[in-house]
């Protein structure tokens, strides 16, 4: 199958390239040019524009960073639902707000494009693994299309509603992907002025009754003092931010998830900038007063 692909930053080139990997054309672009030359050593064509990314694509995927990027590279002069053959699926897998995943909608059933929103939840590490969660929306005969797609970049691929649920759900694990961040930077911190060791700690955290896949993953790098970014603070902050506006726009009364989009705006004017938003840890120490364990 020939496929357009849009966006190949730290989640999108490897999603990219287990799509070829599972023998299927891929032409990418992405506004950065120089991220291209990696696919391309992977046997993906290097697109000149989203246009030329969409030409012959039987499904365009887009992996981008936000609201305006989508509407950029979907609503454009020369973007994906103008230039989209007939019959074609869009799949956009990015994480951004359901309001601007509506307008992307309303404009594909316009133009008689599958319109199918797929957000993933995993680090860089499962999407190099193939093994993330799909959560995708939209009309039935799009996500059947593209199915055996989606099935080449996650373990598990869910089917969640005909419209905006998977960015509702989306922007809901990560609001608790975001608690579990903060809560874990205060209990390390309670348990080392309580004399108890650091790895020792995590290593019974991993293997508790709140051990989770994140949790269990998270303990590994945390021994080792490692706050590489499997995720950037910055992006920690925008997807809380989209998280408290949906859920205001709902009606729905919050009162953690205001506190932890203030928590991860504070972290942006600090060192922790470029680290991953684990670095919630390295906040509570500093407030504390504690210094490496």
């Amino acid at each position: 199958m020939k496929t357009g692909w849009i966006g190949v930053g730290n989640m999108g080139f490897p999603m990219a390239r287990n799509v070829l990997a599972g023998g299927h054309e891929v032409a990418a672009f992405d506004a950065k040019p120089e991220r291209l030359s990696r696919l391309k050593e992977c046997g993906a064509a290097a697109a000149a524009s989203v246009a030329d990314a969409c030409r012959g694509a039987a499904v365009v995927f887009s992996s981008i960073p936000d609201d305006s990027a989508l509407r950029r590279v979907a609503l454009g002069e020369q973007g994906v639902l103008a230039s989209a053959g007939e019959g074609a699926a869009y799949v956009d897998m990015s994480t951004v707000s359901p309001h601007a995943s509506r307008e992307i909608a309303d404009a594909a059933e316009r133009r008689g494009t599958l319109y199918l929103r797929a957000p993933v939840s995993g680090s860089v590490v499962l999407a190099e693994s193939a093994s993330l969660t799909v959560i995708a929306s939209g009309p039935e005969p799009a996500f059947e299309a593209c199915l055996p797609l989606l099935k080449l970049l996650g373990s598990k691929v869910y089917h969640v509603g005909g419209g905006e649920q998977a960015r509702y759900l989306k922007l809901a694990v990560n609001n608790m992907v975001h608690a579990t961040a903060a809560a874990m930077a205060e209990a390390l911190a309670v348990g080392r002025r309580g004399g108890v060791e650091w790895g020792k700690m995590l290593e019974v955290m991993a293997a508790s009754a709140v051990g989770s896949p994140l949790v269990q993953y998270k303990a590994e790098a945390l021994k080792d003092r490692d706050f590489s970014p499997a995720s950037f603070v910055a992006t920690a902050a925008k997807d809380q931010d989209l998280f408290v506006d949906a859920a205001e726009a709902c009606g729905v009364k919050l009162d953690i998830a205001p506190v932890l989009s203030e928590i991860f705006h504070e972290m942006l004017n600090s060192e922790d900038l470029h680290r991953d938003f684990f670095a919630t840890v390295l906040r509570t120490e500093r407030q504390s007063g504690l210094g490496d364990p």
